[in-house]
């Protein structure tokens, strides 16, 4: 089948979105053929490099609804069999799209809140905890965990991690935390990078420590300049922001310690390194045999936590051990071999794909959803246009009914 694939709009790390392309990839192997559409830049550099066929987007975010109209435009140049959209708000613009014969399926990560999808429409979730709440609500869910490369992303890599550190600059003996994120305050995800800024800190006080932040967004800028000041402060780089790097294996393997959350998370685990995993409310969590089942269940984020307080006493404890860092780093990299790796989805999301074609029945329940997305599409952009910035955040999350 030829095969539309939508991933999410840029946000500055990449994470999520390099999975889409990944998994494109290996839909090659089942006799399908992806088209990726996605705004200009580095996602769709990496499409086209890994040989996918690439039709320019919009920003799916753009208030205004150009990008559903490029869709529908494509839709009528490129005749696909079926369309893969990432993401509720995409996945809403797409459901109107749908009302002839052409399959859509909704790929939906951990923090989308699936109040707004309609109910018919077929999607995919990436943990336990979200496929049978989905399920619960009549969907037809389908189980495809987060894929990371593990030739591309396993310890020692292509290049070595001494190769790896200098590369970084970060120096012999420094303590290396890497977070590759972007800069937005979507899930509170700058927050959380000013707030590793400040433990580290607080740690260059008592030893050389180096963190790198990748990532790029809205608030690069404000990160850039407390970098700045804290360098400043101690006479030395303790704090170096850096681009994405199209090769992100390199930076996972330059760390002693990686920050993150959903995909980036996993691939720092693939590197067989320690993690803190980080979310909304000052959540910090130190990935460990206590609270790895919890994050496999309900997805590596969180809510609710005491911040920074929580931070620093993870990353002290992993500094002052490094028994403790070898030890959670292989339990990480056993765990990314055994349940996420790339050929293992890419098995998942092809019978998904099998399933959804085959189902191509328009039913009335989906007819009366597929109304009420547009209700739900008018609101969305009237809040983007003129509602305020308590409305616009509630709406980000996906916590808005119509």
């Amino acid at each position: 089948m030829k095969v539309l694939v939508c991933p999410r709009p840029p946000g500055g790390g990449g994470g999520g979105r390099a999975s889409a392309v990944d998994l494109a990839c290996a839909m090659r192997g089942y006799g399908h053929r992806p088209v990726v559409y996605a705004p200009p830049g580095a996602l769709a550099e990496v499409a086209r490099d890994a040989g996918l066929d690439w039709v320019a987007a919009p920003a799916p975010d753009d208030p205004r609804p150009s990008w559903s109209r490029r869709l529908a435009r494509v839709v009528r140049e490129v005749r696909p069999d079926m369309l893969h959209v990432y993401g509720w708000q995409p996945g809403l613009r797409t459901t109107l799209g749908c009302f002839g014969n052409l399959p859509a399926l909704v790929s939906l990560s951990p923090t989308d809140v699936p109040s707004l999808v309609p109910p018919r429409l077929p999607v995919v979730v990436g943990t336990p905890e979200l496929h049978r709440r989905m399920t619960a609500r009549g969907h037809r869910t389908h189980l495809v965990e987060p894929p990371v490369d593990l030739e591309l992303h396993r310890p020692g890599g292509y290049v070595g991690t001494a190769a790896a550190r200098k590369r970084w600059e970060v120096p012999g003996g420094a303590l290396a935390i890497v977070v590759v994120a972007g800069l937005t305050p979507e899930l509170e995800r700058l927050q959380a990078v000013l707030e590793a800024i400040r433990v580290a800190d607080r740690m260059a006080a008592t030893r050389p420590v180096r963190l790198l932040i990748a990532g790029d967004g809205e608030g690069r800028g404000t990160v850039e300049r407390r970098a700045a000041a804290v360098n400043a402060h101690h006479g030395w780089t303790v704090v170096q922001p850096v681009d994405v790097p199209p090769d992100s294996a390199s930076i996972y393997e330059a760390a002693d310690i990686v920050i993150g959350m959903g995909s980036s998370a996993l691939r720092g685990l693939a590197h067989a390194k320690p993690l803190v995993v980080h979310g909304e409310g000052g959540f910090w969590r130190l990935v460990d045999e206590d609270s790895v089942a919890g994050f496999v269940t309900r997805g590596w984020f969180g809510r609710q936590g005491a911040g920074v307080r929580d931070l620093a006493g993870a990353l002290e404890a992993l500094a002052g051990s490094e028994s403790l860092r070898r030890r959670l780093g292989d339990l990480g990299r056993e765990l990314v071999q055994r349940r996420y790796g790339l050929d293992r989805a890419a098995e998942q999301l092809a019978a998904a794909y099998v399933d959804t074609a085959l189902d191509r029945r328009v039913h009335g329940s989906e007819v009366r959803s597929r109304a009420r997305t547009v209700v739900v599409d008018a609101r969305y952009y009237a809040v983007r246009e003129f509602g305020s910035a308590v409305a616009r955040e509630r709406w980000a999350r996906g916590e808005v009914m119509a």
